[in-house]
C-alpha cells in the first residue's frame, strides 16, 4: 500500500512539474503553443493590436489551462482583436477588450471554428467596453457560447451600440449546454432604430438558443446578474431554448423585458425589476409551454401592452418556429408589483393572426400593491371563452381592471398590506408585521422553497407577495458594485429628480461627489472630497471630462433619461 501511494504522489509531482508559466507578449506566441495541464499562459501587460487569438487546449478539472492577464485590466486588447478557444477546462481571465473595431465575427467565442468547441471552459474577471465598428448597422456578437458547461461570470460588458446580441448560447442537436452566466454586469446600450424611429430586431443583451433550435433543452442558469439601462429593443434578455432558469438578477431601469420568446418550460424565479417610472420598462412576457414566474419583484414600470410587468401573449394557430405559440399551463405565483402602470395585460396581440388564448394557466398569490388607483391591476386585452386561466388568492390594495371581473376568493380588495422599504441594495417594498398578507397563507406549491431574498418558505406558511414577512435571508440582490469584472467601475449613478433635488451626493469609488443645482437650472458638479475643487456647469447632452489620481472620470447628464452619471474609463 505504502509503494502505490508513493506511486501516486511521483506521479502529482510530476505532472505538477510539467505544468509552466509563459509570458507572452503576442497572438501567435499563444496560437502556436503546445499547452499542457495545469499551464499558466500569462498576456503580457500592453495594448494588443489586431490581435487574432485561437487557443486550442486540452486541461482538466483539477488542472486547467489558464490564459490570463499580467495584471488584470491592463491587457487592453483594441482594433479587430479577437479571442478563440475550443478545447476543455481552459480559464480565460483578466482581459479588457476596449475601443475594438471586430465587425467579420464575435469579439470573444467559446469555439476555433464551426465544429471545435469549448467545454467545461471558464471566462473571468473579463470586460468588454465601446467595442462597435464605425458602421452601426452592422450585426456583431461580442461573447458566442457553444460546447456545454461552460462558464461566464465576473465579467462587465458595457455600451454596445451597433446591431447584433451582445452575447448568444447557440445549440447543437445532442448537446444541452447547461451554461452558467454568473455575477456579470450588462450596461448601457442604446438602440439603432428604423426610418420610421423604431428600434430594430436583434439588439438583445442575452440571446439563449434561436427559432430554429427552440425546441432543444438549453439548461442554461442566468443568475445574479446586473443590468443597467439596456435599452436595445423590447427583448433584453430573449428565451429561446427549453428548460432555462433564470434568478436573482437586477433589471435596472431597462427599456425592455425578460421573454420567454421561445421554447418551453423555463423558470423566472426571484428577480427585480426597477423602472422609475420609464415608459418602455417591462417586466416578464410569456410564450409556449409550462413556464414558472414566481418570487419576482416588479416596481414602477411604466410599460403597458406587450410590456406590462407580466405580459401573457396570444398565440398563432399552427404557429411557424419564429411566430408566437399559443400559452399552456404558465405557472405565474408569488410576486409582488409596486405602482407598476400596468401589472398584468393578459391575451395580448398585435396582430389579427394571433387567436390562441392561454389555457391551462394559474395566476395565483400575488401581491399588486399601489400608492394610487390610477394604475391598471389587470387588462385583459381580448376576451375569448376559450380562454383559461384560475385566479386564486391575489392581494390588489387598489387600482383599476379593464375587462375583467373577479370574486373574493380571486382578488382580494380593501386591505392593507402594510408594505415599507426594506434595507435591501435597490431598497425595494416589503410587508411588515401586521400585513393583511398573513391573513391569506397558503401550503400549496411546495416546490416553492424560499422566497425572492432565500426566507424559508417550505416549513411556513407563504404569503402572497414575493417576501415573507420574517426569517433569515440566505439570498442577497446584487448591486453595480457585486457584480462584474474587479477591475472595472461600472457607471456609478445618483438617480433623483434633478428639478426638486437642489443638492444631490454619491459616492464615486469611496469619493464623495457633491452636484448642485445652479440659478439658471443646470447642474453644476460641484466638488469630489480628497481632490481638487473645481465646477462645472452640465447642460443636457453635453460632457465633462476630468483627469483624477485614480483614471479619468466622465460625467454626463441627459434628461431624457433623468440620469447624471460618472464613468471611470481608465484605471491607472
Amino acid at each position: 500500500m505504502k509503494n502505490i501511494l508513493l506511486c501516486f504522489m511521483l506521479l502529482a509531482h510530476t505532472l505538477t512539474a510539467c505544468a509552466s508559466q509563459i509570458l507572452v507578449s503576442t497572438a501567435s506566441q499563444i496560437n502556436s503553443g503546445n499547452w499542457k495541464s495545469g499551464d499558466t499562459i500569462v498576456m503580457k501587460n500592453g495594448t494588443w493590436v489586431d490581435q487574432l487569438i485561437t487557443l486550442k487546449a486540452i486541461g482538466t478539472a483539477s488542472q486547467p489551462i489558464v490564459l490570463m492577464a499580467q495584471t488584470p485590466g491592463l491587457v487592453i486588447l483594441t482594433g479587430s482583436s479577437h479571442l478563440g478557444f475550443s478545447g476543455n477546462y481552459i480559464e480565460i481571465s483578466g482581459l479588457l477588450f476596449k475601443n475594438g473595431t471586430q465587425s467579420s465575427s464575435e469579439i470573444i467565442g467559446f469555439r476555433t471554428s464551426t465544429v471545435d468547441f469549448a467545454n467545461n471552459c471558464r471566462l473571468t474577471n473579463c470586460t468588454i467596453v465601446d467595442c462597435n465598428p464605425a458602421d452601426s448597422t452592422i450585426d456583431t456578437k461580442w461573447v458566442s457560447l457553444y460546447g456545454a458547461k461552460n462558464k461566464v461570470d465576473h465579467c462587465s460588458f458595457q455600451n454596445k451600440s451597433n446591431m447584433g446580441t451582445l452575447m448568444v448560447a447557440w445549440l447543437q442537436t445532442g448537446i444541452i449546454p447547461n451554461h452558467v452566466i454568473d455575477q456579470n454586469y450588462f450596461g448601457y446600450r442604446n438602440s439603432n432604430l428604423d426610418a420610421a424611429g423604431a428600434e430594430l430586431n436583434g439588439q438583445e443583451i442575452m440571446r439563449l438558443g434561436d427559432s430554429s433550435t427552440s425546441m432543444l433543452t438549453a439548461g442554461i442558469q442566468v443568475t445574479n446578474n446586473f443590468f443597467e439601462h439596456c435599452n436595445g429593443e423590447i427583448e433584453i434578455v430573449s428565451n429561446k431554448s427549453c428548460g432555462n432558469y433564470f434568478s436573482n438578477n437586477v433589471f435596472f431601469e431597462c427599456h425592455g423585458m425578460l421573454t420567454l420568446r421561445h421554447g418551453n418550460g423555463s423558470t423566472v424565479d426571484g428577480n427585480y425589476f426597477f423602472g422609475n417610472k420609464l415608459s418602455d420598462a417591462g417586466g416578464v412576457r410569456i410564450i409556449g409551454e409550462n413556464h414558472k414566474v414566481y418570487n419576482n419583484y416588479f416596481e414602477k414600470l411604466g410599460g403597458t401592452g406587450f410590456r406590462s410587468a407580466i405580459c401573457i401573449v396570444r398565440g398563432k394557430l399552427n404557429s411557424l418556429a419564429n411566430e408566437y405559440f399559443q400559452v399552456k399551463n404558465a405557472l405565474i405565483a408569488f410576486n409582488t408589483m409596486v405602482d407598476c402602470s400596468n401589472a398584468f395585460t393578459i391575451n395580448y396581440n398585435s396582430s389579427s393572426t394571433y387567436t390562441m388564448p392561454p389555457i391551462g394557466t394559474v395566476i395565483t398569490n400575488n401581491n399588486i400593491y399601489n400608492t394610487s388607483n390610477s394604475n391598471t391591476n389587470i387588462n385583459i386585452s381580448q376576451t375569448d371563452t376559450a380562454m383559461h386561466i384560475m385566479w386564486k388568492n391575489n392581494m390588489m390594495n387598489q387600482g383599476k381592471y379593464t375587462n375583467f371581473s373577479y370574486s373574493a376568493s380571486e382578488i382580494i380588495t380593501g386591505k392593507d398590506p402594510k408594505m415599507s422599504l426594506a434595507g435591501t441594495a435597490m431598497n425595494m417594498y416589503e410587508p411588515s408585521i401586521g400585513s393583511a398578507l398573513a391573513d391569506y397563507s397558503t401550503s400549496d406549491y411546495p416546490d416553492i422553497l424560499v422566497d425572492i431574498r432565500g426566507r424559508d418558505r417550505a416549513s411556513s406558511a407563504k404569503i402572497p407577495g414575493a417576501s415573507q414577512i420574517s426569517g433569515s435571508t440566505s439570498r442577497t440582490m446584487p448591486s453595480r458594485k457585486s457584480v462584474g469584472a474587479s477591475f472595472f467601475s461600472n457607471l456609478d449613478t445618483e438617480i433623483r429628480p434633478i428639478g426638486t433635488c437642489p443638492r444631490i451626493s454619491a459616492f464615486i469609488n469611496n469619493k464623495l461627489l457633491t452636484i448642485r443645482t445652479s440659478t439658471d437650472g443646470n447642474l453644476c458638479i460641484y466638488a469630489i472630497s480628497g481632490e481638487s475643487v473645481f465646477q462645472k456647469a452640465i447642460t443636457e447632452g453635453s460632457v465633462t471630462t476630468k483627469l483624477y489620481s485614480k483614471g479619468i472620470y466622465i460625467l454626463r447628464f441627459t434628461t431624457k433619461i433623468g440620469w447624471l452619471y460618472c464613468q471611470k474609463l481608465v484605471v491607472n
